[in-house]
This record gives structure tokens, sequence and C-alpha cells, in this order.
């Protein structure tokens, strides 16, 4: 009798998951594209510019280009946490949460090809991307 409820349940957890992964950040919606400046928030790290189009750019920032599956934790209006899994490189489970459309918070851990990593981030929009202003 047990089997009989399980299969259900995993099929309605496996097409969830599957939803998941299809939906629309909601946080997304209000970040500006152009060059952002990401800015380590204990200075461990050199500030970093980056040309950001698309902000899943600003979820994989250890995985940069990489085709990775990802999974949507939290969808909120300010505030999304994605964990995601790049076959043979890592992972990484990162939250963003939007202060406003120039200025975000990045906090991000995982493991990169074998080494672990976490780090919290400031992200700020400060201009248009290179690329776009030669046009």
């Amino acid at each position: 009798m047990r089997l009989l409820w399980i299969a259900p349940a995993l099929g309605a957890a496996l097409l969830l998951g599957a939803a998941a992964a299809n939906t629309p950040i909601l946080a997304f919606r209000s970040i500006e594209p152009g060059e952002w400046q990401l800015r380590a928030l204990d200075n461990s790290e050199p500030v970093k510019k980056l040309c950001i189009n698309d902000a899943y750019d600003l979820i994989q920032l250890r995985h940069p280009g990489a085709a990775c599956s990802r999974f949507v934790l939290n969808n909120e209006a300010q505030t999304a946490t994605v964990h995601y899994t790049c076959a043979g490189t890592g992972y990484g489970r990162t939250t963003l949460k939007v202060e406003t459309s120039t200025l975000v918070r990045i906090d991000s851990q995982g493991l990169a090809g074998r080494s672990p990593f976490q780090v919290a981030l400031e992200g700020r929009r400060v201009g248009a991307c290179a690329q776009q202003a030669a046009r």
C-alpha cells in the first residue's frame, strides 16, 4: 500500500522541481544591465568589474559561462536564492538581495573545481558596458 502513494508523490516533486528551474526570477526584473563592480564585503578579493547583460551572471560568479542546471529555492520580489550544479566543475548556492536597481548584495558558497568557496559581495552598477558604449 505504501508504494501506491510514493510514485505520485515522487512524480509531483519532480514536476515541481522542473517548474522551479524554469520559473522567471522576480528579483531579476529590477536589475539594470550594464557594467557592475563587485566588491567583497570583507575585502578578501580584489574589486572585479563585469558586463552584466543577464542577471543570471550574478548567480554563477565562480562558474562563469558554464552550462549549469539551476533550481530556484526562494523567489521573491527583492530576494532570490538559486542552487546550481555544473557537471564536472562544481556547484553553488547563491542568494541575491536587490537593494535598488543598481545595488545588490550577493552571498554565494559552493565548490568550484575541487575548492570550496564562500563569499559575500556588494554589486554596484557603475555605467554602461564598454562594448555598448562603443556602438
